[in-house]
């Protein structure tokens, strides 16, 4: 009997041991048994009755315990997580330059510390250093060239845009844009690169630069 008593079946139809927290992948008797029997029998042989039902009671109790709070902890790391992609997402629609993070997060500890002392230690965990802004603007960039190439294998037509402009540094910035239809006539417009051109911009080197990004 003590598969039942120790073994606590889950909704996903895998048992947890309630003592050592490991699964049994496969839901059967035999499995059940064996786990028991080779590794907790000889400690909690001595438990029958009654005293043996609290006993299980008990730790199921505790095992719950844990994994709700193991649950709660990753919803949070996920919330703050999900929190910094926002800030940075609207930081680059923005062009703010990434070190802005350090202000962002400077007044926001101050409204939290005003407003909601008790949460302050979810916005303390938001990272928004240069370094953190930088890595997951480059994310963002990396999902949405990854969203793009999705979606443009879908085309059956596309026309391109080009638009040409100087940076600060005198640097020619190439801006193609792409807007295509697939067979359920869901249109997608999007800027999908920014080419750096140094040197000449003759008519041989844009379309050198458009046939990369193709």
């Amino acid at each position: 009997m003590g598969r039942k008593v120790l073994l606590y079946g889950n909704k996903n139809q895998r048992a947890t041991c309630v003592i050592c927290a490991e699964s049994v992948a496969v839901l059967k008797e035999y499995n059940l048994r064996r786990h028991y029997e080779t590794k907790h029998l000889s400690t909690y042989l001595k438990f029958s009755g009654k005293f043996r039902s609290k006993k299980f009671e008990s730790m199921k109790r505790v095992f719950e315990s844990q994994k709700n709070l193991f649950t709660r902890k990753f919803a949070e790391n996920e919330s703050v997580t999900r929190t910094s992609y926002k800030i940075v997402h609207r930081m680059a629609e923005r062009g703010k330059p990434f070190t802005d993070g350090n202000y962002i997060k400077k007044y926001m500890m101050e409204a939290a510390n005003e407003l909601c002392p008790e949460k302050a230690n979810f916005f303390e965990s938001i990272s928004l250093s240069a370094t953190s802004v930088l890595r997951r603007a480059e994310e963002l960039g990396e999902n949405i060239a990854l969203q793009i190439r999705q979606k443009a294998r879908n085309f059956i037509w596309y026309s391109l845009a080009l638009d040409e402009s100087t940076d600060l540094s005198s640097t020619s910035q190439l801006f193609v844009f792409i807007c295509g239809v697939n067979l359920i006539f869901q249109i997608t417009e999007e800027l999908v690169s920014v080419c750096s051109m140094q040197g000449r911009t003759s008519g041989e080197d844009i379309f050198m630069e458009v046939h990369k990004t193709l």
